[in-house]
């Protein structure tokens, strides 16, 4: 039967119709409810563009993008054959109604491997569950052209505030408005290696694997937990040209990621060797984790998360996935071994081509 005949004839009591509308709560939604037909697209027009899409900042702007779930719906005496989904970046044009895909790690629009043929996404099939919103700073409008900062949209009575960690330089810059602070250590130092949103506060994280919060109101620093720098890691910090600390939110418990990188001729991934710790908050120490469980870490480019292997197709238990030197890599903590990351990002059979 024709889909457009079919919605038309079909009558549901306007009760209803309010009660279905009122329930769409997430962009995904709408997008939904209006693929049906054009009927069920009369009714809803799409949403405006958010305000919070694209925010000048500093001559730049803070770009918007969010990390959903994709996982297919399991339609009426249809059997499912996988609870198993996929992630997808999502970036939305703020001067239209355009989305388009990331690239996980870099912010790079993917593209489409077929460019001959229009493809289109068809959400009766999948379900998108928001799982991040996050933020980077470009120069441009668009999330690929990135200047090389982590960047935290924080708001405390009434103030927007942006922390900004540089790269390069790791330093800390906070911009309430028109002023930009630079937050540093009662020592003078002024380098940190991550910085992460942790139960609705900032942290930080410097070389010695020390982690501070910062009291958004007289963005002072206050030491959050112990050094992390031992014996053993002094001597495995040795034996490596690069090394930096990551930190990951998992179960509501806070991890560090420890990077030993081994670079031979300044291009290529000669070695890397990863340590992971998690803080007892209770005593006040780093324990060594041995072992993940199902869970893998991922450290993109805006934000590090833990997974639950199991429910991802081609993602591995008890890894942790990283960036480095143009390829996504994965490193196992049973093995001690790093190898080319399977892909679980994102679906490959999400788009199909156009039919008329």
């Amino acid at each position: 039967m024709n889909m457009n005949k079919k919605c038309s004839n079909s009558y549901l009591p306007e009760e209803l119709w309010e009660i279905i509308l009122k329930n769409l709560k997430t962009i995904s939604d709408v997008m939904r409810f209006r693929s049906i037909c054009s009927l069920w697209r009369s009714f809803l027009p799409l949403p405006p563009l958010s305000n919070d899409l694209c925010i000048p900042h500093e001559g730049h702007f803070l770009i918007q993008t969010k990390i959903y779930r994709i996982q297919p719906l399991q339609h009426d005496n249809e059997p499912l054959t996988s609870k198993k989904g996929w992630l997808i970046k999502v970036f939305q044009d703020s001067n239209s109604s355009k989305f388009y895909l990331l690239d996980l790690f870099t912010n790079k629009k993917l593209p489409s491997r077929d460019k001959s043929t229009q493809k289109v996404v068809n959400l009766m099939n999948v379900q998108a569950i928001e799982l991040f919103e996050l933020y980077t700073l470009c120069d441009n409008g668009f999330p690929h052209v990135s200047l090389g900062r982590k960047v935290i949209l924080f708001s405390v009575e009434g103030r927007c505030m942006v922390f900004a960690l540089i790269w390069g330089c790791k330093r800390l810059e906070v911009s309430i408005g028109e002023k930009k602070i630079t937050i540093s250590k009662d020592d003078g130092g002024k380098t940190f290696d991550d910085m992460i949103r942790y139960k609705g506060q900032i942290y930080v994280v410097d070389k010695t694997g020390t982690v501070f919060w910062i009291n958004a109101l007289s963005l002072k620093l206050v030491q959050f937990s112990p050094k992390n720098f031992s014996c053993e890691m002094k001597q495995i910090w040795m034996n490596y040209d690069e090394n930096h600390k990551q930190l990951v939110e998992c179960d509501g418990n806070l991890y560090m990621v420890h990077f030993y990188i081994d670079i031979r001729f300044g291009y290529f991934l000669k070695d890397v060797f990863v340590k992971v710790y998690k803080l007892d908050q209770e005593w006040g120490k780093w324990i060594d984790v041995k072992d993940l469980g199902d869970v893998s870490f991922v450290l993109g480019k805006d934000s590090n998360f833990a997974l639950l292997a199991q429910d991802y197709h081609g993602c591995e238990r008890n890894c942790i996935y990283f960036y480095f030197e143009d390829r996504a890599s994965c490193f196992n903590l049973e093995n001690f071994e790093s190898k080319p990351a399977n892909i679980f990002w994102p679906c490959p059979t999400l788009f199909h081509p156009v039919t008329s």
